[in-house]
């Protein structure tokens, strides 16, 4: 036994082990294959890539942006004006540029942002 390489009762992970996991994932998915092919899924017609179906809704935290989308008759600006705001949004911080850090001395940033949160809760509730 002190000429063997390796440990009393160990068996080798390669190629072994391996080998026997690679034929059990071979099996199942020959299995998968086979049901596949005996019991096919049939398919629904064809998506229209420009057109929403009327039962679809997303979740609430997109519903104003989704009403938005429906408000704006071209899809492109829609998408613009979609990520205009957050574009505005995130330069208004910089376009201020009031030395103050309390939101009481910065009316701009206040109002924009003021507007922005209005203007979502009018877009979701008109949406539900």
């Amino acid at each position: 036994m002190a000429n063997s390489k390796y440990k009393k009762g160990t068996i080798p992970f390669i190629p072994n082990h391996l080998l026997t996991e690679v034929a059990v994932a071979l099996f199942f998915i020959g299995i998968i294959l086979f049901l596949s092919g005996l019991i096919p899924r049939e398919l629904g017609e064809p998506a229209n890539k420009l057109a929403t179906p009327e039962h679809i809704k997303p979740e609430w935290y997109y519903l104003w942006m989704f009403e938005m989308l429906k408000l704006i008759p071209s899809k492109i600006l829609g998408l613009l004006a979609s990520g205009a705001v957050f574009v505005v949004l995130a330069l208004i911080p910089w376009l201020d540029k009031s030395p103050y850090r309390r939101p009481s001395q910065r009316p701009v940033a206040s109002a924009v942002m003021g507007l922005a949160v209005v203007a979502v809760i009018i877009l979701t509730i008109m949406a539900w």
